[in-house]
């Protein structure tokens, strides 16, 4: 199966195969690229030819017609300019018949001096015709069509393409402004003219630069005039018309009583209407592409364009590339003989040095000589490989000799490492053991600062609560103060209360008395007015209410020296309380100052406490500080530790990768003979 699978693989190409297929390689892409940038330079002098001639094709046929629609606008001017003209619109309203046969005679003559006017008219101001050389009625109202409307402002007109009514052929408007003895417009002079003057200019193309010549002239608004491509072309727009602009168009009676024809939906040549300058630009006619200039005719609006294939443009060309692909043919068999009678010389001194070569891989023989049997490249790289032979025998002999010393030396370093990794894992172990003394150390500290923080907290809320207990105290003090000041006024006031109760009591005896002594006197007027009998009756009345009277007010006056003596056993009562009082809050205030002393005393102690636990918390915070500096330091050392031994396992890995390279190197200088 091995057999078979080696006889079935594909054999490399040979040197000389590949000499071979360079140079034709080579060769063919030399032919192709001239050939192909000879072709391109034909095709494109052969291009701007033809669009130079294009171009002149074009600009020549857009002056001649132009100078035939200036011929028909000056032979207008000319009518306008008749006398009998002048007259017939001079004198509109009471027209001489002399007159209009006169105009009409004219117009008759200069109609039959140019076979293309088909009808000339005199229009007046109102739009009628006064003068004519057809009697044809047109439907629509002379004043309001443009070309009357433009020749009445006073400027020439030149009208699109149009379907004539006569003779139902494409034709055109010109109309000019007749101007009477005062230089005032007074009429139009309007004519309608056949186009086949500028169909036969059209196409004269072809006779100057070719039968495959096509030309193609358009009016102001995209419709054909003249064409050589295809006659069904005249008067259809090269795009389609919008649904505005076509009511417009057909309200002119451009294409008289048909229906607007289909567009021909060239988009290239709708691109170039109305252009400023001259443009090349690339036409598709019936699949065919063609080379076209275009060229505007300025003075009428129009736009005409010349076209030639781009085929017949690059004919020569194509001529041109058959000669060279032939002779490029031929260049390639002659340069495939000259490289295989190359090939051949250089492969029989290549396989010389191959047979060497191959006796030196099989038998690691490097006493091997190379003989150089010419001198060119070949024998170069024949002596330059001899060269190598007897450099690789030098330095093979020299690394004999080293791979022994290599081998030692390996040796050394796998003894040395090892040493230096157990030395290593002492100190690691100790680095270990040290760094969890250093965690341990580290955490008491950290605790120790939490709880010096915490007194510092607590200090510090105790010396704050000692302020605001001071600052209570103070105002305790003034408040009971204050309230000793008002008990000892309210005191005051309740004893002359209690003098003015005695001065009621007294001002109460004096009317008891006075009720008394009006009682006494009422009994002793009730008895004198027993005495007067009848006469005394109502002197007795009198007594008695004022006897009642007096009864009363003694009651009164008793029940008020009750309420004024309980009046005054109560003030005594307040006014001993006052002063009980009074000396109670003196008392309190006495306390209270002794307890504002005591308090700043506390408060005083307090401070200090906080001082303490504050240099307490700044001494521990310090030494939490530089005990993470050291556990920093040990773990930054054990670490490094630790990067030194994973170096120190790679060192080993390699003096015992060196080891081995060296024994195998030693092995395999062994079967080179040398």
């Amino acid at each position: 199966m091995g057999a078979s699978a080696e006889g079935t693989r594909r054999r490399p190409l040979t040197l000389a195969t590949k000499i071979v297929l360079l140079s034709v390689g080579v060769s063919l892409a030399l032919a192709v690229g001239l050939t192909s940038l000879g072709y391109r330079k034909a095709a494109s002098g052969l291009r701007s030819k033809s669009e130079l001639a294009l171009d002149s094709e074009s600009l020549l046929t857009a002056i001649l017609v132009e100078n035939w629609v200036s011929e028909r606008l000056t032979a207008l001017r000319g009518v306008a300019d008749l006398r009998s003209v002048r007259t017939v619109l001079d004198t509109a309203v009471s027209l001489a018949r002399e007159d209009v046969d006169a105009t009409n005679q004219a117009l008759a003559d200069v109609a039959s001096v140019a076979p293309e006017i088909e009808s000339i008219e005199v229009i007046d101001l109102q739009g009628a015709v006064v003068a004519g050389t057809t009697d044809e009625k047109d439907p629509r109202p002379l004043a309001q069509q443009r070309e009357v409307q433009m020749a009445l402002s006073g400027k020439d007109f030149l009208s699109g393409v149009a379907v004539s009514p006569a003779s139902g052929k494409p034709c055109m408007y010109t109309a000019v402004p007749a101007r009477g003895s005062n230089g005032t417009v007074v009429g139009v002079v309007r004519a309608r003219e056949s186009i086949d003057r500028i169909q036969a200019l059209v196409a004269a193309a072809r006779v100057r630069i070719g039968p495959g010549a096509q030309g193609v002239l358009l009016d102001g608004d995209g419709l054909v005039v003249a064409t050589t491509a295809d006659p069904s072309w005249r008067l259809r727009p090269v795009t389609p018309l919008g649904l505005a602009r076509e009511e417009a168009m057909r309200n002119e009676g451009r294409w008289g009583k048909r229906s607007p024809p289909e567009a021909i939906g060239a988009l290239e040549l709708a691109a170039v209407r109305g252009i400023p300058s001259h443009r090349v630009f690339s036409w598709t006619l019936s699949g065919v592409r063609h080379v076209a200039v275009a060229e505007p005719l300025q003075k009428a609006g129009w736009t005409y364009a010349a076209a030639l294939p781009v085929a017949e443009v690059e004919a020569e060309a194509r001529s041109f590339l058959r000669q060279a692909v032939t002779g490029a043919v031929v260049g390639l068999l002659a340069a495939a003989a000259l490289s295989l009678l190359v090939a051949r010389r250089v492969v029989q001194a290549i396989r010389r040095l191959t047979a060497v070569s191959q006796r030196i891989v099989a038998e690691n023989d490097l006493t091997q000589r190379v003989e150089a049997s010419s001198g060119d490249e070949v024998g170069q790289l024949a002596e330059s490989f001899s060269r190598m032979v007897d450099a690789l025998r030098t330095a093979l002999t020299t690394l004999q000799s080293s791979s022994a010393t290599l081998l030692q030396a390996a040796e050394q370093l796998r003894s040395t490492t090892e040493g230096e990794r157990e030395l290593l894992g002492r100190q690691a172990s100790a680095l270990q053991q040290t760094q969890v003394t250093a965690q341990e150390i580290k955490q008491t500290s950290a605790l120790a600062a939490e709880k010096a923080n915490a007194v510092l907290r607590a200090a510090e809320g105790a010396g704050e609560m000692g302020r605001s207990g001071e600052t209570a105290v103070e105002e305790s003090i003034t408040g009971l103060a204050s309230i000793r000041a008002q008990t000892s006024e309210i005191g005051e006031h309740i004893r002359t209360l209690g003098g003015s109760a005695r001065q009621i009591g007294g001002i109460t005896a004096t009317v008891k008395d006075l009720a008394d002594q009006s009682n006494m006197l009422a009994l002793n007027a009730a008895i004198e007015a027993v005495r007067s009998g009848e006469h005394g009756k109502g002197f007795a009345v009198v007594a008695r209410e004022i006897r009642s009277l007096a009864d009363q007010s003694i009651a009164a006056t008793r029940r008020v020296g009750e309420i004024l003596d309980s009046l005054g056993a109560s003030i005594q009562s307040a006014v001993k309380m006052s002063e009980h009082g009074a000396q109670a809050i003196g008392d309190g205030l006495t306390r209270v100052k002794q307890s504002g002393d005591n308090l700043r005393g506390l408060l005083a102690i307090t401070r200090e406490n906080v001082d303490s636990a504050r240099q307490i918390a700044a001494a521990v915070g310090q030494q939490d500080a530089g005990i993470q500096q050291i556990f920093v330091a040990v773990t930054d050392q054990l670490a490094m530790m630790q990067q030194t031994q994973q170096r120190l396992e790679i060192t080993t890995a390699a003096s015992a990768a060196v080891r081995e390279q060296a024994a195998r190197v030693s092995e395999l200088l062994a079967r080179y003979l040398i």
